[in-house]
């Protein structure tokens, strides 16, 4: 019984990380597209926005959880709650846990810059949502060391595919993306200009304009004259 139980945590444990690590991938792979405007919509229908990110975003932490809590319950590991929450305490290949552990605290932050995003603005939550590429490359990294499937063709394939992908996106937006230009908005005409441009904008206008002063400087004349 006790073997059974064994192998049914470690599964599960196995399980919830790659699926929370593609999950993951996926997350941020929206992200990247998102922010380098990939998609085009006279190509496909508009898949990827934000609520996407998001929710690929939350099932990856679903699966995280199921993840920290198959190895703690695990007989054959026997992690402690020191082990998985705090760096270089592991019995079992420190170095490598400390990364996944790093990686677990970074998303926690994002997470809670997300929450307080109201209150810190955008600017400040943007550049800490840049902590998310990080959270990746620890979370690849804390795999494909403490990983006991890593040998696998399956388990390289999903790391280098992932690993391919986000440096590809992340390569487009830092050298390939195209700043969209900044429209000056037209000042609008003041009423003064209005009124002296009206008339030598409009021939018609300049015409009618000339010929009502023509009589009145008639009238200046003669009027001058009789006085004379």
């Amino acid at each position: 019984m006790n073997t059974i139980w064994q192998t049914v945590t470690w599964d599960v444990a196995r399980a919830g990380g790659f699926t929370a690590y593609v999950l993951l991938t996926l997350a941020v792979v929206v992200g990247l597209a998102l922010s380098t405007q990939l998609q085009s919509p006279s190509r496909w229908p508009r898949l990827l926005n934000s609520e996407l990110h998001n929710f690929l975003t939350l099932l990856s932490t679903i699966f995280l959880v199921v993840h920290v809590l198959a190895v703690w319950i695990d007989p054959f590991t026997s992690f402690g709650w020191n082990e998985i929450f705090i760096p270089l305490a592991s019995h079992y290949r420190p170095e490598w846990m400390a990364f996944g552990i790093v990686a677990l605290y970074l998303g926690i932050a994002i997470g809670i810059s997300t929450w307080l995003r109201p209150h810190i603005g955008y600017s400040w939550w943007r550049r800490l949502h840049v902590l998310t590429l990080g959270v990746f490359a620890l979370a690849a990294v804390h795999g494909i060391g403490t990983g006991s499937d890593t040998q696998t063709w399956w388990a390289l394939g999903i790391y280098l595919v992932s690993i391919v992908l986000v440096g590809s996106l992340l390569c487009r937006s830092m050298f390939f993306s195209k700043k969209k230009p900044r429209h000056t908005p037209a000042q609008p005409a003041t009423p003064a200009r209005s009124a002296i441009a009206a008339p030598y904008s409009n021939p018609r206008a300049l015409s009618n304009a000339r010929g009502v002063a023509t009589p009145v400087t008639e009238q200046n004349r003669a009027q001058v004259v009789r006085m004379k």
